[in-house]
């Protein structure tokens, strides 16, 4: 996923964090000791290549990015409500009977839910996170699993949504010549 050459913009989920207080979606919790050692090992390997990080406000975010070498610049477009949610509301209560797995399994089979944007939308509010700082070098988007899957099902098909993404895991959007495309696993979307 990180390009070898070029200017580049990773999106990427938080490092592994400790679990989810049942019924708080929007619960703020931290990195494991596991997570911080693994954003250890991807901040070696950027090391050097990224002169900016963006992440969601939520504490596991910003200590991914952090993590990685740069202190980040708070994006709502990447979390706290992000690219999907327009109706702060509806969609909480889509959260709470679906859960975080049904509303994104809903969203990568395009079922329309209360109170969030359509992917035509709110796909390119998530990727203009990363294509707003391009121009600065290259950098990392650090937001969640919620956020990024429904995405990458939008850009690169429904598969790219299977299996559940795993930590630090998801896409990257490269400067080519001819524009900025978005990368994933071989698959290549303009963006």
């Amino acid at each position: 996923m990180i390009p070898t050459t070029g200017t580049f913009a990773l999106f990427i989920r938080h490092g592994d964090r400790y679990p989810i207080p049942t019924g708080d979606p929007y619960a703020d919790v931290d990195l494991t000791p596991e997570g911080y050692a693994a954003v250890a090992r991807l901040g070696r390997r950027l090391q050097g290549r990224i002169r900016w990080t963006a992440a969601s406000p939520f504490l596991r975010c910003r200590a991914t990015a952090h993590g990685l070498g740069c202190d980040p610049a708070d994006d709502f477009r990447l979390g706290r409500h992000g690219p999907w949610i327009v109706d702060h509301e509806r969609a909480g209560r889509e959260f709470e009977r679906r859960g975080t797995a049904g509303v994104v399994r809903a969203q990568v089979a395009g079922v329309a839910l209360a109170g969030f944007r359509h992917p035509e939308e709110a796909v390119p509010l998530l990727l203009a996170a990363g294509l707003d700082r391009l121009s600065r070098g290259s950098g990392v988007c650090v937001t969640h699993d919620a956020v990024l899957m429904p995405a990458m099902a939008w850009l690169f098909g429904a598969d790219a949504a299977e299996p559940w993404l795993a930590p630090l895991d998801g896409f990257a959007v490269h400067l080519r010549p001819r524009g900025a495309v978005a990368c994933w696993k071989g698959r290549e979307r303009a963006c």
